[in-house]
């Protein structure tokens, strides 16, 4: 006779290794929950409706004058917005005030650096901060995954109803990545590509409910 196991004891040592392979393939079998489906229709519309907003994230610029990347903080209330921004934009660190008429620029400290006048002011003051154009009234609708409602735009959207592309005004956005705030599927990663430039957006954080909004309104001094 060989020198080994008694027969009796490999079997009995198989039936753990035997019962853990059973369970996984029961596990492998079982069917996975899908999410639900988005209502995306219903989705952009509550999303369009929303009267006051806050966004957290990095922004990298390319374009023929170099490049940069810096922080950005967007807080949107009605039609105007509070902005926070440091890198790309210049040196140093600014808040920008902007309403539909004018657009104000502060250092870091709060001190007033400069002021524009007009409907074109947010545009006037980053073509001079820039060297290159940029659809500053648009990129508040951009960034919430919509359309600016007062230009045509064509749109391409996944077999999901997802949007992952939009051109607009000269201007190619492409989403490519969303989360989750408030319930609503919103862009985490986007580009953003028009004349002379392409510029690349991460939102780390999406604020949609009053109770996580940090800071003044931006309508307020």
């Amino acid at each position: 006779m060989r020198a080994g196991f008694p027969a009796g004891r490999v079997v009995r040592s198989l039936w753990p290794v035997l019962a853990l392979g059973v369970l996984a393939g029961c596990a492998a079998l079982r069917p996975v929950a899908e999410a639900p489906p988005v209502d995306w229709a219903a989705r952009d519309a509550r999303v369009a409706a929303l009267a006051d907003w806050q966004a957290r994230g990095r922004i990298a610029v390319k374009s023929a004058r170099g490049g940069g990347q810096g922080d950005v903080q967007w807080r949107q209330s009605g039609e105007a917005a509070r902005i926070r921004v440091s890198g790309p934009f210049g040196a140093g660190a600014y808040e920008i005030r902007w309403d539909p008429g004018a657009l104000r620029v502060l250092s870091r400290n709060g001190e007033f650096v400069r002021e524009w006048q007009g409907a074109a002011a947010a545009e006037a003051f980053l073509g001079e901060q820039l060297g290159w154009p940029f659809p500053a009234a648009s990129i508040r609708w951009w960034v919430l995954g919509l359309a600016d409602p007062a230009s045509p735009a064509t749109r391409e959207v996944t077999p999901r109803g997802e949007l992952a592309r939009l051109e607009q005004d000269g201007w190619t956005v492409s989403y490519e990545r969303y989360g989750e705030a408030a319930g609503l599927p919103m862009p985490e990663r986007l580009v953003l590509e028009g004349p002379q430039v392409r510029l690349r957006v991460v939102i780390d954080h999406w604020c949609l409910e009053s109770g996580c909004l940090q800071g003044p309104a931006a309508g307020s001094e």
